[in-house]
């Protein structure tokens, strides 16, 4: 069946592509997955096949990159597509070392963008006077819809993903390697290709739904939130769902052996030792130092920019 201009996914995917790229696109939407067994059936992937990604695969990601919310219509955000082998593979480096961000064929970095809404705003003739911190939320927000919508969007054509936290531990060093301007941050990243042979990842356990969904108010019994938390704890102990991504012992920085025995690292002492360990210290601290390094003043509370 042809695509026509009537087609709103075609008029979308024009309104920040060229028609050529948007008919192709629109011709792909309908083979893609439906979006609720897209986003009930998501795992990351962290093994990646070498092929490259289709012209219209690549343009539907930049498409859904944009068109998703953005908050005051600022699009306070740009991302960076970086598909050369080298600069990948820096890119994994300086990200932790993370070795899927090498082997993918694209990866993608979100960057908060504090910088083109104050060139407007000095550009129009007024003073800056919007608070750093805060616009840096909602640049995060709006980034990480698209980024999501990215991955939702590779994931209903077959390809596979994983969301890049490492990015914000390397974030002045990925900025200088890209040759971001000041007060474009990267914060986020998104790795996408083909899942290598036999490396389609099972679902991965969730904390019971009456501790992530409230209705109405809190409304949830301390008691009743510590049995919830046991049971998922004794289940994912059970099943042994956290045992191939143990935190070793020394990261703790504590000294002396390891005292979980195998098959009792469960979601508990795996949420502790995430946010226990010992190099949490030097990577607050140099994000302390990047941001400003950066150009955001996120502590500034009352300055201006004139």
């Amino acid at each position: 069946m042809p695509t026509t201009h009537d087609d709103p996914v075609h008029q979308a995917a024009a309104s920040v592509l060229g028609d050529d790229a948007a008919d192709a696109v629109s011709a792909l939407a309908r083979h893609s997955r439906g979006v609720l067994a897209t986003v009930l059936t998501h795992a990351s992937v962290r093994a990646f096949g070498p092929d490259p990604l289709p012209d219209d695969v690549e343009d539907a990601l930049q498409a859904a990159l944009v068109r998703g919310p953005t908050s005051s219509a600022l699009h306070s955000y740009t991302h960076v597509l970086v598909r050369d082998p080298e600069r990948k593979r820096r890119m994994a480096q300086l990200a932790g070392n993370q070795r899927w961000i090498d082997q993918a064929p694209l990866l993608i970095v979100g960057c908060a963008d504090l910088r083109r809404a104050r060139e407007v705003t000095h550009a129009q003739g007024y003073t800056y006077t919007a608070h750093d911190l805060r616009m840096l939320i909602s640049a995060t927000a709006d980034l990480t819809v698209g980024l999501q919508n990215a991955s939702l969007t590779a994931q209903s054509l077959g390809y596979g993903t994983v969301m890049l936290g490492g990015v914000l531990n390397g974030s002045l060093e990925i900025a200088q390697a890209l040759g971001l301007p000041e007060r474009v941050v990267p914060l986020v990243g998104l790795s996408v290709g083909r899942p290598g042979a036999g490396h389609r990842p099972a679902l991965r356990p969730r904390l019971p739904l009456p501790l992530l969904v409230r209705h109405e108010t809190w409304s949830l019994d301390p008691d009743d939130e510590a049995a919830l938390i046991d049971r998922h704890d004794e289940q994912t102990r059970a099943a042994r769902d956290f045992e191939g991504r143990r935190i070793p012992w020394p990261e703790m920085g504590v000294g002396g052996d390891d005292p979980i025995a195998d098959g009792d690292y469960g979601w508990r002492e795996h949420t502790a030792r995430k946010q226990g360990r010992a190099s949490w210290r030097p990577q607050g601290a140099k994000v302390d130092v990047d941001l400003p390094a950066q150009g955001l003043r996120v502590r500034g509370t009352g300055e201006v920019d004139g």
